[in-house]
C-alpha cells in the first residue's frame, strides 16, 4: 500500500512540472503540419519574413484539415514551419489565420498585417505552382479569387488561366470580379474572360458587366465601358443600350456608346 500511494503522489509531482514548464507538441501522423507549440513561443532567429515578425498562425498543427482553434492562446509558428509545410497546408493556415485576424504576424495592426498576411500568401500560391498538383492549384485558383486584396486575386486569376478552363472556376471568376472597386484587377481580367468566352464558358458575364457599368464603383465601371465591346454579342447589346441610355452624361456613357457603335459597325461589316 505505501509503495502504491509512493508512485502516485510522484506522478502528481511529475504531471505538475510539466504543466509549469510547457509541453511541446509535434504532429507526427503522415502529411500533418509541422510541429508547434502548446506553450509559449520561442523565439528563433529563423522566423523573420520579410523584416516582420514570426507569425502566430491559429491552430498551425490543424491547418491541413481541422477547423481553427479558438481554446486558449494562438500556437506560435515561425517562417520555417510555414516552409516545411505544403503550400496547400500553408495557405490554409494563412487564411484561416487572417479571416480569424489572429496571424499576428507584425507588432502593428490595420494594412502593415494585412501585407504581411498578403506577402506570404503570394509566397505559397507560388509555391503551389510548381510543387501542388492541377486539383490543387484549380481549388486554390477558385478559393483566392474571393481574397480581398487585389494582388492575391490577380495572382489566382493568372493561375486559372494557366489551368485547364472549367465552368466552376469561371463562375469563381465572374462572382469576385462582380464584387471588385479595382480597374487594375479588371485590367488584367479581360484578356483571361475573352479566352473563356471563345470556349463558350462565359456563363454570367452579362449580369456581372452590366452591374458594373451601371452601379459600380466609378474606376471599375469606367473600365468596363472602355472594354467591353469584345463582350458585345446579339443577345446582350439591347440590355448594353439600355443601361447606356440610363447613365448620366459624362466619360462613362461615352465610352459606352462608342463600343455599342463600334459593335454595330463590325456587324455591317463596317
Amino acid at each position: 500500500m505505501k509503495s502504491r500511494v509512493k508512485r502516485f503522489w510522484a506522478g502528481v509531482v511529475l504531471l505538475a512540472g510539466l504543466a509549469a514548464g510547457g509541453a511541446w507538441v509535434s504532429a507526427t501522423a503522415p502529411g500533418s503540419a509541422p510541429a508547434v507549440t502548446a506553450g509559449p513561443p520561442m523565439p528563433s532567429a529563423s522566423s523573420a519574413t520579410h523584416g516582420v515578425a514570426a507569425p502566430a498562425l491559429a491552430d498551425q498543427a490543424g491547418m491541413a484539415t481541422g477547423p481553427v482553434s479558438t481554446a486558449g492562446p494562438a500556437a506560435a509558428a515561425s517562417a520555417a514551419a510555414l516552409a516545411s509545410a505544403t503550400p496547400s497546408q500553408a495557405l490554409r493556415a494563412l487564411t484561416r489565420c487572417y479571416a480569424a485576424d489572429s496571424c499576428r504576424l507584425t507588432r502593428g495592426e490595420g494594412l502593415d498585417e494585412h501585407f504581411a498576411v498578403v506577402g506570404l500568401v503570394l509566397q505559397q500560391l507560388e509555391r503551389l505552382t510548381t510543387q501542388g498538383s492541377p486539383a490543387e492549384q484549380a481549388a486554390w485558383a477558385r478559393e483566392l479569387l474571393a481574397f480581398p486584396d487585389g494582388h492575391v486575386q490577380a495572382a489566382a486569376l493568372a493561375l486559372a488561366a494557366r489551368l485547364p478552363p472549367s465552368a466552376d472556376t469561371v463562375a469563381a471568376a465572374v462572382s469576385a470580379l462582380a464584387k471588385t472597386y479595382d480597374a487594375v484587377l479588371l485590367g488584367k481580367a479581360y484578356p483571361v474572360l475573352q479566352q473563356w468566352q471563345q470556349l463558350g464558358l462565359n456563363s454570367g458575364y452579362d449580369d456581372m458587366l452590366l452591374g458594373l457599368v451601371h452601379t459600380g464603383g466609378w474606376q471599375a465601371a469606367q473600365s468596363v465601358a472602355d472594354n467591353v465591346r469584345p463582350f458585345l454579342n446579339a443577345g446582350n447589346v439591347g440590355r448594353f443600350a439600355q443601361v447606356a441610355r440610363e447613365l448620366p452624361p459624362g466619360a462613362r456613357q461615352q465610352s459606352l456608346l462608342r463600343a455599342l457603335r463600334d459593335y454595330q459597325l463590325l456587324q455591317q461589316g463596317g
